[in-house]
């Protein structure tokens, strides 16, 4: 399930009042006033119209600009939709990690939603880009980051057709775990710190992922490499696309293999939600 485009929109075209129902009767409300939040009902996650709990989904307070820094680099990243840390009410459940609604439109975590719950999601979803617009400038290439998931593609192809510029898939892709065990070897690690991330890291391969290494380790492992012969000529003002900002290590990462490939040029970053 991803973002709805925009033959979904016409084939079931958005009222401009909506109505939110309750059991025995009807309120009518103008959303763009309300900052939408989420209901965690079970595994079932729902956008809520009456409050703004987990998740900011109304044009007010959106897009969010982030700075994400590593030493002197610092890169400048446009949410669309502001996430907020869960009330202690919740508990310590932490699935979804703090982000329910990216969970649940991936089936990660058990977590589900709706096609109901996405149109909701959606209202604000084109004025909010528009307004990224007004306040980044302009870009001559979306890049979107890679997943296993359509979301941050589809994310990236939103992007494109509001910048009206080009979009480049395929242009970065994750490491693999047998290369990251490589990159562990040839580190100045401590043996016995080397044997303890050799452990996170297993002996299986597949795509690795940054969450398997703690905090400290992970300057030693860039989590994705670049295709720099497939970056088209006289582009220097690139945007990356993700469906998620948390650390910022990955696109900090690719920030830094475009402007090795392309001197001088300028990298900011969109996320579909951002860091809490």
């Amino acid at each position: 399930m991803g973002i709805p485009g925009p033959a979904q929109r016409e084939a079931q075209p958005l009222p401009f009042l909506v109505f939110l129902v309750q059991p025995g009767r009807i309120l009518p409300f103008h959303p763009e006033h309300i900052p939408m939040g989420l209901n965690i009902i079970g595994d079932l996650v729902d956008v809520d119209h009456s409050h703004n709990q987990l998740l900011n989904t109304g044009r007010h307070g959106n897009p969010v600009v982030q700075q994400v820094a590593l030493g002197q680099q610092e890169l400048t990243v446009y949410s669309t939709f502001q996430r907020h840390k869960a009330p202690r009410s919740m508990g310590r459940d932490r699935k979804g990690d703090n982000c329910h609604l990216l969970y649940a439109l991936k089936g990660k975590d058990g977590l589900r939603t709706s096609f109901g719950a996405i149109r909701r999601l959606m209202l604000h979803f084109d004025a909010i880009l528009e307004d990224m617009v007004d306040q980044s400038g302009e870009y001559d290439l979306v890049v979107p980051m890679p997943s296993g998931h359509a979301i941050s593609r589809q994310f990236g192809q939103r992007l494109a057709d509001r910048y009206r510029c080009p979009v480049q898939g395929g242009l970065f892709s994750k490491i693999s775990k047998t290369r990251a065990r490589e990159l562990l070897e040839q580190s100045d690690l401590p043996s016995p710190d080397k044997r303890s991330v050799a452990k996170r890291l297993g002996k299986e391969d597949g795509d690795f992922s940054l969450k398997d290494i703690p905090t400290g380790y992970r300057e030693h492992f860039p989590p994705i490499t670049i295709r720099a012969e497939l970056l088209p000529a006289g582009c220097t003002r690139f945007l990356l696309a993700d469906d998620l900002l948390s650390t910022g290590t990955t696109l900090l990462a690719a920030q830094r293999q475009i402007q090795a490939a392309v001197p001088g040029a300028q990298v900011d970053a969109a996320c579909l939600f951002s860091r809490v």
